[in-house]
């Protein structure tokens, strides 16, 4: 149990970036459930507002700042997009003390940078989502990057998106307050089952082939594993141990496409995720998703997109 029956766990929702509502009921949920379930308030959520105010907090019931969140017990930092810039040196030491007080920091999602700009991370694993790993990796060198839904490091807890903070809420409720409870909230937020925080973020390919199609999923990851340097239609149903006619006709029954179409499409696709979260080159971008020259780069990219690599970025810095 946290504390005794009269006492209230206080959790810090801080809301430094762009959230949405979906984001915080991933966090006020399983605590409100708890409660309801419990019969009495057990857990108790107040919203943080940035050292910044903020007029998006205005439809929030009485933020709070980061000094009057210290007798907290859990401070969760939400954020769903990339920040624009790092946080403050103030915003960074008042969350190393908080951490300092003994206390216990989650951050979800986008997070994840705000907890990394403080220092607590360093050279420690953190899960971050999967479309978010290159702006990170770029930014932070001294911090493991994680595949795992989340990651727990002492009081440090990084979730890798939104459905894993609900996984790592109702986990976090089954260790204070037990199983009867965590399966109840799970059950009522209609959860078919409480993932474990080693399991991967984005499963292997299997929803168009998988155990009925082992040959095409094993095509696929061969696909997904080498974007740098492609390979040929060829090496890969020698690779897979089928002929190019059976793979061909394994992308078409089942995908709609040929081999060499789906293979242009996720290179592409890695490309746009590229230009859009990190500062790397357009040239480098090309090359690392397999693309010979800038000329190919480009005209495969508006051929697909309707617009060339270097249109999209600043499309991308406008919008900031």
């Amino acid at each position: 149990m946290i504390n005794a029956a009269s006492s209230i766990y206080q959790v810090a929702i801080y809301l430094p970036g762009h959230y949405s509502w979906y984001a915080i009921g991933s966090l006020e949920a399983p605590f409100r459930v708890a409660n309801e379930i419990l019969g009495e308030e057990r857990f108790r959520c107040i919203y943080v507002r940035p050292e910044h105010e903020s007029s998006e907090l205005s439809c929030l019931t009485n933020p709070v700042t980061l000094s009057d969140a210290f007798t907290c017990d859990l401070l969760a930092i939400v954020c769903e997009s990339l920040p624009d810039k790092a946080a403050s040196p103030l915003e960074k030491k008042k969350l190393q003390y908080f951490y300092q007080q003994g206390k216990t920091i989650l951050a979800s999602n986008a997070g994840v940078f705000w907890l990394a700009d403080s220092g607590l991370l360093d050279h420690r694993r953190a899960a971050v989502h999967w479309s978010l790993m290159d702006s990170f990796s770029e930014r932070y060198e001294s911090i493991e990057l994680s595949d795992h839904l989340y990651e727990r490091c002492e009081r440090l807890i990084t979730t890798a998106g939104l459905s894993a903070t609900l996984d790592c809420l109702v986990d976090f409720l089954e260790n204070t307050e037990g199983k009867e409870l965590a399966y109840a909230v799970s059950d009522q937020l209609c959860m078919d089952r409480i993932r474990p925080a080693e399991e991967r973020q984005r499963l292997p390919f299997k929803q168009f082939g998988g155990d009925i199609q082992p040959r095409l999923t094993m095509a696929v990851e061969l696909m997904e594993n080498n974007l740098e340097e492609p390979l040929s239609t060829d090496e890969i149903a020698e690779l897979v141990h089928i002929s190019r006619r059976q793979l061909e006709r394994l992308f078409k029954r089942y995908l709609d496409t040929m081999p060499a179409r789906y293979y242009l499409q996720l290179r592409l696709k890695r490309a746009r995720q590229l230009l859009l979260t990190t500062h790397t080159s357009i040239v480098q971008i090309g090359l690392l998703c397999g693309f010979s020259s800038g000329p190919h780069f480009s005209s495969a990219y508006k051929a697909y997109y309707q617009i060339t690599p270097r249109e999209e970025r600043s499309k991308m810095l406008q919008a900031k």
